[in-house]
């Protein structure tokens, strides 16, 4: 049914009260160049402290800079026994198959430093102590930042809190940036600049020592105001649960059953395509990590795509495929040409191409009316619809719904989401609720 248009009586209401492409390697290369100059041009004229509002319970003075297993073990026991501290990391991500961790940063109120893992200590007790459910973890967009926990100690991150996420359910645009929450929540602006610079290098910079300070420096006080304002919107349990989702060590890694699915250009292949696009896939990460790069800098997506497509059975026909680099065909032309064989050759039963049905206008207009919907219905709970789903989301939710078919699989109908919207939504669809829109203020 169009959406306005109903000759039955509605069973319930809800009020909804309204409340306020990847760089290629040498680019990000130059621009770190670029950055890592400017941070070291001052010398040691650029103050490493922060001036810091006095009833802002943040560490003051410059951090200390932790060296060895000692001084680790040190910092440590004081971040257990205090209960919860901020983390955060910088890394270098473009030149080798996993990122290359070259600074950690934590803070308490009282206390803050950078860990260097550069210096040969043991990081192992760090990686157990984020691992450790009895101290909470405070972190900013920390999806990459707790990554390594589980690829290098073999258990995941645990009682982490994200602020971005926080942020999302109290009434604040998600995803937000650190320095734009921090002058919200704390008034204090962040110096930026040094977010890529060369981090591998010693000695640091005074600008990139207060840079790395800075952006763990605030996240206790930060955190500590979005859990009032938590408990204000009632969203405290779903923003745990969020943030443990966070955590799962599934997020991370290259799954070998999905993974061609993530390849940009996906969805034009057809059936035979997508077989032999899963055994480019496969055999691209193998060869990534066997020279030490990143996958998509080893051989790029649109080349699989075109691989996938043209299905070379000959060497020179390999020569055709734009943007297929001349080293790879040298070494590994025989390797490409029977993997793609195995692909076109293999059953394509149960292969489902990953391309929706192509709507009406009718039902464009009336799967946009749906997330127009959805988005109110987020708003009016004070959280962020881009933290619970996407336009692409309810328009997969809507096809469902149009065809009777079983919705379950999709995000939006597990956990709190289902809770907050999907079931919500669901019912102004069948015509079995109102919504009523207000603005107080």
């Amino acid at each position: 049914m169009p959406p306005g248009l109903t000759d039955s009586p509605r069973t319930e209401q809800t009020d909804i009260v309204l409340i306020m492409p990847i760089r290629k390697p040498d680019y990000r290369a130059r621009h770190r160049a670029l950055s890592h100059e400017a941070a070291h041009a001052q010398g040691d004229s650029h103050s490493p402290e922060t001036i810091i509002p006095q009833d802002l319970p943040a560490p003051r003075g410059k951090p200390e800079l932790i060296q060895s297993d000692a001084a680790l073990i040190d910092l440590l026991t004081e971040l257990r026994q205090t209960g919860s501290f901020a983390y955060d990391s910088e890394f270098i991500g473009e030149s080798s198959y996993h990122p290359r961790l070259c600074l950690i940063q934590v803070a308490t109120t009282t206390r803050i430093a950078l860990i260097d893992p550069l210096s040969g200590i043991d990081l192992t007790p760090f990686w157990k102590l984020l691992a450790d459910p009895s101290v909470e973890k405070i972190v900013h967009a920390g999806a990459q930042d707790i990554e390594p926990v589980a690829r290098l100690f073999g258990q995941p991150a645990r009682n982490v809190l994200d602020t971005q996420i926080m942020a999302g359910f109290c009434a604040m645009a998600y995803p937000t940036s650190l320095a734009k929450l921090i002058a919200e929540l704390t008034g204090v602006s962040l110096e930026k600049g040094s977010t890529l610079t060369f981090w591998e290098q010693r000695p640091l910079s005074n600008k990139q020592i207060r840079y790395a300070a800075d952006d763990v420096r605030y996240l206790p006080a930060a955190a500590m105001e979005l859990k009032k304002r938590l408990e204000i919107t009632g969203h405290t349990d779903w923003a745990r649960i969020e943030c443990d989702l966070l955590c799962d060590p599934s997020n991370y890694g290259f799954n070998p059953e999905t993974a061609f699915e993530k390849v940009r250009g996906v969805g034009g292949l057809e059936p035979r395509e997508l077989n032999v696009l899963r055994e480019l896939v496969l055999w691209r990460d193998a060869m990534a990590r066997e020279v030490d790069s990143p996958a998509r800098s080893f051989l790029r997506d649109e080349v699989l795509i075109d691989l996938s497509r043209a299905m070379p059975r000959k060497r020179e026909q390999l020569n055709k495929i734009r943007n297929l680099p001349r080293p790879v065909i040298d070494q590994h032309a025989q390797t490409l040409l029977v993997l793609i064989e195995r692909g076109a050759s293999a059953s394509t039963d149960g292969v489902q191409v990953l391309r929706g049905i192509e709507p009406t206008p009718t039902e464009r207009f009336q799967a946009d009316a749906l997330w127009t919907t959805a988005q109110a219905i987020c708003i009016g709970q004070s959280i962020d619809p881009a933290l619970v789903t996407s336009s692409k989301e309810i328009s997969l939710l809507y096809r469902h719904l149009l065809d009777g078919t079983d919705p379950s699989d999709l995000r939006i109908m597990k956990s709190w989401r289902k809770q907050a919207l999907a079931d919500k939504l669901i019912r102004v669809y069948r015509d079995r609720e109102t919504i009523n829109f207000r603005w107080p203020g």
